[in-house]
């Protein structure tokens, strides 16, 4: 067995009120993301969410007046940014040529960064059970905000057999996108590896 991820784009119907405090809080957590992407910056690129939680978890809270699962999603959210800019880097050398006209290559690290990574599209993540949860026999969704929980309608038509208790679901991501509000789930399920000797049937696409 192996297992499968899929993302889901569950779209939000919100009124004016929900609109405004998911706002806040996004706004709120893409900020706190910069101001720890910043002290990642100028401390040697620490990436261990635990110490940078000891150094900063109180200014985070307070500074940006967020709960406390949202201050360690912020901790996270940057770090991962981080590492994956560090594996991007590895992966593009740089690249030049000698005295000889021969092309040598130099491994790139985070310290080829001239400046700190910036978080500029307001987003944050919530984490299940905490953050977010499915209510009212999975008809609703309650999300936790800056002021309190809110329960919001959904569209339910592509994703239901997401959410009938085979899938594991994991941290989501709340988004706006042209003026509707998103929640991206991750959704994990175990199956059946593949195997090319069960093939039965192949299909060809012609790329013109």
């Amino acid at each position: 067995m192996q297992n499968l991820t899929k993302t889901i784009k569950i779209r939000l119907y919100v009124n004016s009120e929900q609109i405004t405090l998911f706002k806040q809080m996004s706004e709120q957590y893409r900020l706190a993301c910069n101001f720890v992407s910043q002290y990642i910056f100028d401390h040697n690129f620490e990436l261990n969410s635990n110490k940078l939680n000891k150094e900063l978890y109180r200014d985070v809270r307070e500074c940006f007046n967020l709960k406390a699962q949202l201050t360690q999603s912020v901790f996270r959210t940057a770090t991962a940014r981080y590492k994956t800019t560090k594996e991007q880097l590895v992966q593009k050398p740089f690249r030049y040529k000698d005295e000889n006209g021969e092309y040598q290559r130099i491994t790139r690290t985070l310290e080829w960064l001239m400046k700190p990574i910036l978080f500029s599209r307001p987003q944050c993540d919530l984490v299940r059970d905490r953050d977010y949860s499915f209510v009212e026999n999975g008809e609703m969704l309650s999300i936790n905000t800056l002021d309190k929980r809110v329960k919001v309608c959904f569209e339910t038509k592509h994703w239901q057999e997401y959410l009938d208790g085979s899938w594991n679901l994991g941290t989501a991501k709340l988004l706006e996108l042209k003026g509707k509000w998103y929640l991206h789930i991750p959704v994990t399920k175990a199956v059946k590896e593949f195997c090319k000797d069960e093939v039965k049937h192949v299909v060809g696409i012609d790329r013109g």
